[in-house]
Formats: structure tokens, sequence, C-alpha cells
């Protein structure tokens, strides 16, 4: 499916007169009202397309939330798509090395300054995309911090895990809290230390403080999911991956660890980056790090659909049923005029 271009913009606002929408009236009403269009699902299945068809067909820009996507040299295996050649411009990309140790917290006090100062003092309508929840939920629903750090607590973990790996402290994880320990993977320290710190800290599991976040949004959100037939999706995603790989991405890794970041949790933890880095290490044969990088990303599309699925207030679309982006384009904008 093909981004929508500029050319065909008349023609589609003449569609949606015929199907009794006035464009002029629908960007009022979402101006007024401080809507946010947020497009989710799972990765591979055309959400940034949808995205710039939208932003530039509304005069608008892209808020990506993707929590690789931030990270500079990190561009084939996060599949960054070139949205300035559309004439759209995309925050939230490129922001960090990728040894940054990137908090949700963090993410979301840049992500709202951006809609605040970026879009309504401008007058634009945000359209956030991406596939990452517990950021997108973060920055919609304005989460709590929840307890702070215990940076000596911290420290001690990280030091153990680059000796000795992870394992240990997932196992304990996995006693203290079932429940989120089986929503990440046993390799994800950062997420594996943030939970045990909580505990140590509060004494409450993380997953019982995710379930107490209040909604206490003050902004009016469409959320806009996508969605289609399992078996083609991850067809979809094996294409993809072969592409990367066909694109440069082996070389693009070497080039990260030649700058010295071997050892970031960003490249140790993100689908594409893990698996290569055991290739370059001579741990695993270039078709065995193939078929591992399309098996975790079957495996993250698989959570990702989990935890939208979870959220009530998405509107589901089946992209599988559109041939072109025009229709895709119609039906959206009918269910954002619905929500007016």
């Amino acid at each position: 499916m093909e981004i929508l271009k500029a050319s065909e913009f008349k023609e589609f606002i003449n569609t949606l007169k015929k199907n009794s929408i006035d464009l002029d009236l629908l960007k009022d009403k979402m101006l007024s009202r401080k809507k946010i269009i947020v497009i989710c699902g799972p990765t591979g299945i055309g959400k940034s397309k949808l995205g710039i068809s939208m932003s530039g067909f509304l005069g608008t820009d892209i808020i990506s939330v993707d929590s690789m996507q931030i990270y500079r040299g990190m561009d084939i295996g996060t599949d960054k798509i070139n949205s300035k050649k559309y004439g759209i411009k995309q925050y939230m990309i490129d922001l960090f090395d990728p040894d940054h140790k990137l908090t949700v917290m963090e993410f979301r006090n840049i992500a709202k300054q951006i809609i605040s100062q970026e879009f309504i003092k401008f007058r634009k309508i945000p359209v956030m995309v991406g596939g990452s929840g517990l950021y997108i939920k973060a920055i919609i629903d304005d989460l709590d911090k929840g307890p702070g750090e215990d940076k000596k607590f911290r420290k001690g973990i990280e030091e153990d895990i680059k000796k000795n790996g992870s394992k240990k402290y997932y196992d304990r994880l996995l006693e203290i809290d079932m429940d989120y320990a089986l929503k990440i993977s046993e390799n994800d320290s950062r997420r594996i230390i943030r939970a045990l710190e909580v505990f140590h800290l509060s004494g409450t599991p993380f997953s019982q403080l995710q379930k107490a976040w209040d909604r206490k949004t003050d902004y009016n959100v469409t959320f806009i999911g996508l969605d289609r037939d399992r078996s083609q999706l991850y067809q979809d995603i094996e294409e993809r991956v072969e592409n990367m790989f066909d694109r440069g991405l082996v070389r693009e890794i070497e080039t990260l660890i030649e700058k010295g970041y071997k050892d970031s949790l960003s490249l140790s933890q993100a689908v594409g980056y893990k698996e290569v880095l055991a290739y370059t290490e001579g741990k695993i044969d270039l078709d065995k790090c193939k078929e591992e990088v399309k098996k975790n990303s079957r495996r993250l599309a698989k959570k990702q659909m989990t935890w939208f699925g979870r959220d009530s207030r998405i509107n589901w679309i089946r992209v599988d049923n559109y041939d072109n982006m025009f229709d895709l384009m119609l039906d959206t904008l009918k269910i954002i005029d619905g929500e007016l």
C-alpha cells in the first residue's frame, strides 16, 4: 500500500465531501478539542505509511513512539522511514546515542513538551505513530513516575549482570512479580532492573503499579489500531527482515560496534541488533542469525498485539481489507469524525 501523494489530496477532499465530511470543519474541531491521533499496532504492519499520509493531508507532522528509533545510527534495524521527502517532520527520532539509558518517563516528558510547544502552540494536530505500547500510554495517560531510584541498588545489579548475565535476576523477578516477568524477555536487563528496583523501594510488584495507573489525560485522543491476518503479517515481517539484511543491517551494527556501542543496552536488547551482535561474535552463522531475527520479530508483534488488545479505546482496522491508502485514509477519518 503506497503513501497518499499530495497530488491526490484534492480528489480525496472531494471524496470526504461525498461522505458528508467537511475537511476544514473537521480540522477546526480537532484543534479546538486538542485532538491527538494515535496510530498503533504490531511491527511491520504499515503504521508509518498511514501516519505520513494522514500528516501530509492534515498539514502536520509525526511524533514517533518507538523506544529504539530514538537512537542515532540505529536506522535499518528499526526500519526508520524517510518522511522528509514527503515534507513531513518526525519528532522523537535520533535524539540520543545508543549508550543513552532512556527511561519511559524521560521519553514521556520530551514528547509532552513537543506536543505542547510544536503542535498545540502552532495549531497543528499531533499524529503519534508507533508500536511501543508503554510509551504511548505514558504520554497519553500521564503516568505517575512511581518510586524514585536507588542508584547503589541499581549499580550493583548492573555490574553483576555484565559479569554473570541476567538470568538470576529474571528468576528473582519471576518470584516476586510473575505477571510482569512473563511480559518481558529474560535478557531485558533494563526492565528487569527497574522492576526489581520498584519492588525494592515500594514493596509493590511493578505489574500492580501499572494496573493502578489512572487515565488522567488532558488530550482528546482517537486511537487507530492496525491489524491483519496473522499468517500474512508474519510473512510480511519475514520479508522485511530479509530486506533489512539486503540493505546492510550487518554493516550498520558493525559501524556501531566500531564507535564503541557494543555493550550498550539498546543494541543488546533490540530485536535485529542483539541477534546480529551474536553473529559478529561468531556465536551463530548468518542463516541462523536471520532466523532468530524473524522469530523474535514475530514474538514482538505478538506481544504488541497482546498489549494493545487490552485497551478498549482502540478502533481496530483490518488493513488486509484494503488495497490502497485512499480507502484506508477515508475510513480512518470517518472514525475520527465520529468521535468528535
